[in-house]
């Protein structure tokens, strides 16, 4: 699946857009991660609409795909292959649009090529002070963050260690391994996992605070989407908890 054009339509200038959207493929599950700018619960209907045709293919109350509050996760695997928009109702009568298009199984999503380098091509500036002394070059330092943020993305994944009674969750991304234990929940949670506070992380985990949001971001979508996809999550201080969607936690 490819991503297209998001946009509002028929709101003011100036109106929140979509935060972020995110194609992730699971052996299982083909999942499309939709930040929303405001409380999901604040939106109207959420439709899938074959742009050949003008037909809508799939409606329904746009809370149903929520995960938390602002996040909607909708495994597009049973999606048929063709050229969609996904419309998302505000009550002030405006939408988002997000485009988006599903290719046939086993079929690659052309990739362009990047440009042949140029033969000659003049070789990064050196900045030096007033005493001779080389200046960091901070677009290439920038550069080479950007390419271990990249390479870090596109190897982490989520291990399981132990039963659903009661484990580890492990995330990993290149040589950085991160447990977490997990138990059954009572009521109207399936289950919880144990995460550190913001105080204790570093010294737990020894990752920086900068990434503990994104790190559990990425954990409980992941869990959701393979062990719970019944269930909608809430991250916590000290806990992810998975509840049951048709209930509310005690």
């Amino acid at each position: 699946m490819v991503i297209g054009a998001t946009e509002n339509t028929g709101a003011q200038n100036g109106t929140p857009p979509i935060a972020k959207t995110q194609f992730v493929h699971y052996p299982d599950c083909q999942q499309l991660i939709i930040w929303l700018p405001q409380s999901g619960y604040d939106y109207g209907a959420m439709r899938l609409v074959d742009t050949r045709t003008q037909q809508v293919v799939d409606e329904r109350p746009t809370s149903d795909r929520l995960s938390g509050s602002i996040q909607l996760l909708w495994d597009t695997l049973d999606i048929a292959p063709g050229e969609y928009d996904i419309e998302i109702d505000h009550p002030e009568g405006w939408k988002h649009r997000i485009a988006i298009l599903k290719y046939p199984e086993h079929v690659e999503p052309p990739v362009e090529k990047p440009a042949p380098e140029t033969a000659g091509q003049p070789e990064p500036m050196v900045y030096r002070d007033g005493l001779g002394n080389e200046i960091p070059n901070e677009d290439l330092l920038l550069r080479e963050k950007l390419q271990k943020e990249i390479a870090t993305k596109f190897s982490r994944r989520i291990e399981y260690e132990g039963t659903f009674r009661a484990g580890m969750i492990i995330y990993v991304d290149n040589e950085k391994r991160i447990g977490f234990s997990h138990e059954m929940g009572g009521g109207h949670c399936m289950f919880y996992i144990d995460i550190p506070t913001e105080a204790q992380w570093e010294a737990q985990t020894k990752t920086p605070l900068s990434q503990r949001q994104e790190i559990l971001e990425f954990v409980a979508a992941t869990v959701q989407a393979q062990q719970a996809s019944n269930c909608r999550y809430e991250i916590g201080e000290k806990e992810i908890g998975f509840y049951y969607r048709d209930k509310r936690p005690f």
